[in-house]
């Protein structure tokens, strides 16, 4: 018996590492002089399905103070049923950024985010990732995406 997640054959996180949680920095987005939320806002589907894409139609940019993190999470959890949100073709940082918006940036546990990409990339998933350790490797080193281990009180 294995401790962790199996992820696929020769895939596995020790029960260590799979507990450590992961978010987007968010400050980082501020410290840095961009927005997070127009980077989420970027990534919805568009289709004209939820009341976020028809409300701001793609190329108009985010009205502050009008346009909420909870309305752009709300929106974040519905596209992804419109369109294929998490593809074979992303980048691994992008899958999990995308991972991390549609959990409303709550911080994952690493376990979790792997059987998420496992998930959305099935058979594509070995091919994709060298082993699990380079996906820690990638998350917990500084990326353009901000995402790092998540700030504990």
């Amino acid at each position: 018996m294995t401790t962790g997640i199996e992820i696929a054959e020769g895939y596995s996180v020790s029960g260590t590492d799979g507990d450590t949680l992961f978010a987007i920095n968010e400050r980082t987005y501020e410290e840095a002089g961009e927005s997070y939320l127009f980077k989420v806002w970027q990534r919805l589907c568009w289709s004209g399905e939820c009341r976020l894409c028809r409300r701001h139609p793609e190329g108009q940019p985010i009205i502050p103070g009008r346009t909420t993190e909870r309305s752009i999470y709300n929106a974040a959890k519905i596209c992804p049923t419109k369109v294929q949100f998490i593809t074979p073709g992303m980048s691994l940082l992008e899958a999990i950024f995308r991972i991390l918006i549609v959990n409303g940036n709550q911080p994952m546990k690493f376990s979790d985010i792997v059987g998420h990409l496992k998930e959305h990339w099935g058979a594509e998933f070995p091919q994709r990732v060298e082993s699990v350790d380079s996906v820690w490797r990638i998350m917990d080193a500084e990326n353009e995406y901000h995402i790092g281990r998540a700030e504990t009180d």
